[in-house]
């Protein structure tokens, strides 16, 4: 069967670089329309082209053409990454897609928070599928309550229970244990190392926000020496420049003259101690910090 008048002419196009007959040739051999032949890797390979080019529809159906195997090597990992750039432009197909693929790690490591932050975006686009898939993820994993003091586990922050019971009795489940899934394994062995890359985690932001706050103060000090330099400055010539004083209205001038002087030297002083003290602060704060590093 020959190409149709519009496969004809979309190959046209798509050869001038059209994002949108490069998708609709990749839909027709996917599905061996319009006179085109069945063929996976050519649908494939014109998603891929439109895809590059950013646009969402492709890089939905690229992310569709991974997660089947369809003209390409099966590859969960390479779906969700497709289907996130087309979940941010807004792509509600894409963003109940890369939702799910992560609410329930179907061939991707599982991430709930970001699950739900695809679902939920979805969700305010009208999609009542993600309204119900909200739902089933706020039910406790071990009884199927909803929204009955949920309480999400602390280590993986992969799952939802209704109390430190269902808590308890899913962790070693028979059928669907937590513990080997879990991201930091609470094994009695294992329990002090854990809190300790906890602590861990915790002292290094600490360690980063100090040191932000450092360069914050340094930024603060430059400016204010500069502006006092600057004033200092202005005022010194300001006095050089000046005829000998003559009168009593003269030297008043002189008087103030030598005041702002003074005030912008004690200003720099000032915030050359404040930028001295700062970073004796941050110097403590990382001696204390460094033992549990």
């Amino acid at each position: 069967m020959a190409p149709s008048e519009r496969a004809k002419k979309a190959a046209r196009d798509a050869k001038g670089g059209s994002a949108a007959a490069q998708v609709a040739l990749g839909w027709w051999h996917l599905q061996g329309e319009e006179g085109l032949q069945q063929d996976d890797v050519q649908a494939a390979a014109w998603f891929r082209t439109a895809a590059d080019l950013g646009l969402a529809g492709a890089e939905y159906l690229l992310g569709i053409s991974y997660a089947n195997g369809q003209g390409v090597d099966q590859s969960y990992a390479m779906a969700a990454e497709w289907w996130c750039k087309a979940a941010d432009q807004g792509l509600a197909d894409a963003q109940f897609s890369v939702g799910e693929i992560y609410a329930f790690g179907d061939g991707v490591k599982k991430n709930l928070p970001l699950g739900k932050r695809y679902l939920e975006l979805c969700a305010a686009q009208g999609d009542e599928g993600a309204v119900e898939l909200l739902k089933e993820l706020r039910k406790c994993v071990a009884c199927g309550k909803l929204d009955v003091h949920h309480m999400i586990c602390a280590w993986c922050r992969n799952v939802r229970y209704c109390g430190k019971g269902c808590q308890l009795r899913h962790w070693e489940s028979p059928t669907d244990s937590h513990k080997p899934h879990c991201g930091r394994r609470r094994e009695a062995a294992g329990a002090r190392g854990s809190s300790s890359d906890a602590s861990a985690d915790n002292d290094e932001r600490a360690t980063k926000a100090a040191a932000t706050a450092k360069m914050e103060v340094a930024q603060a000090t430059a400016e204010a020496a500069s502006a006092a330099a600057e004033a200092a400055v202005t005022a010194a010539r300001a006095a050089v420049g000046a005829t000998p004083a003559a009168s009593k209205k003269e030297k008043k001038k002189r008087a103030k003259l030598g005041a702002k002087v003074k005030a912008a030297e004690a200003t720099a002083q000032a915030a050359v101690e404040a930028a001295s003290e700062a970073g004796a602060a941050f110097e403590a704060a990382t001696a204390v910090l460094q033992p549990a590093r």
